[in-house]
């Protein structure tokens, strides 16, 4: 067990120490260890946009990582670090709708537009983070906001009864231009399972915050 948790904090410190932006307290979507990549940094390697579905699958892997029962002493500095990127990704929401930017480095810019997945992914994190973290500032009522607008805006009701989520980006690669055309240009892909998976786990953590799965 203890190599597995020293790989595991290796992989996430890593991500932390070359994607970490200072000015946004964001992580970038990756980086190239070589800095030759035509989207890196020459300097740090670290790619020049932050991908919200990214950037989400790191918060809820990180959030689900600090409820494990680790002996570790890293687990209290991932926690803080957890708690600062809490702080940041409440920082960058979108103050009308209440949900996240595709490209988080770039709020409001002409081609972008509020994303399904990484909007769900960020409500599961900060409705989980809340009692597991200790933040400074309850996230509770960030959370159901974003859950409400997820619900008003990518839930759809099909005519056979059953429920659908639109709203989800397709596959965003690094094996690409990575420019910020790229993430704003790719398709939509309807009921992805990128969305409606994170969809349910943040649906579930409203359920259990609020007892009921949906509130007007």
């Amino acid at each position: 067990m203890t190599e597995v948790n020293n790989d595991l904090f290796h992989q996430i410190e890593l991500l932390w120490e070359h994607c970490y932006d200072n000015t946004t307290g964001l992580l970038f979507h990756g980086y190239d260890a070589t800095k030759t990549a035509s989207w890196a940094n020459p300097t740090t390697g670290a790619s020049l946009i932050v991908w919200d579905r990214a950037l989400g699958w790191f918060m809820m892997g990180l959030v689900d990582l600090l409820e494990l029962p680790l002996m570790d002493s890293r687990v209290a500095t991932w926690r803080a670090r957890f708690v600062d990127l809490a702080n940041a990704v409440v920082q960058a929401v979108d103050p009308a709708s209440g949900c996240w930017w595709q490209v988080m480095s770039s709020p409001g810019r002409t081609g972008n537009y509020i994303e399904a997945s990484g909007s769900a992914m960020f409500t599961y994190a900060l409705y989980k983070g809340n009692p597991i973290a200790h933040f400074r500032a309850n996230y509770t009522s960030v959370a159901t906001r974003a859950y409400r607008t997820l619900v008003d805006r990518f839930v759809v009701e099909n005519q056979d009864g059953t429920l659908s989520y639109n709203g989800t980006v397709g596959v965003c690669s690094l094996n690409s231009t990575a420019n910020y055309e790229y993430y704003t240009e790719q398709p939509l892909v309807y009921n992805s399972v990128l969305g409606s998976a994170a969809f349910v786990r943040a649906s579930m953590e409203h359920e259990l915050e609020h007892g009921v799965l949906y509130e007007q």
